[in-house]
């Protein structure tokens, strides 16, 4: 009887999780747009927080998040640099300043900004009546 509780908790939380993921709609290839200079595997790294971040911003009726530019902000100083990432939620663009370092073991690892964040609205998806 334990076994299949568990088989059946366990099949609940992948049917549950994979609902949620196909509800949000979250654009990003790597290499990302722009002029970023982090590795792709950094990018691939930093696009989670960044997408969960967005997805924070998104309206009930409005579920894409897409990151449309980078650009590099601070140049590269010795193992780290600053960039801004632009993304656009629904109908609202934000520009994310993230800090980039480049570990001694060749890692990389981030760090958002989300307090600096600039969002302007760029049109509206309310229907008209």
């Amino acid at each position: 009887m334990s076994k299949l509780r568990a088989l059946v908790i366990a099949l609940a939380l992948v049917i549950t999780s994979a609902a949620a993921f196909a509800y949000y709609n979250f654009i990003a290839d790597v290499p990302l747009p722009g002029k970023t200079i982090a590795s792709p595997e950094l990018q691939q790294d930093t696009i989670f927080a960044v997408g969960a971040y967005g997805l924070r911003i998104a309206t009930k009726d409005c579920f894409t998040v897409q990151i449309t530019n980078t650009e590099v902000s601070k140049p590269k100083k010795g193992n780290t640099w600053e960039e801004i990432w632009t993304l656009k939620v629904c109908e609202r663009v934000g520009r994310l300043p993230i800090q980039f370092t480049i570990n001694e073991d060749g890692t990389g690892s981030y760090a958002l900004d989300y307090m600096n964040i600039k969002w302007k609205t760029v049109g509206t998806t309310a229907k008209k009546k």
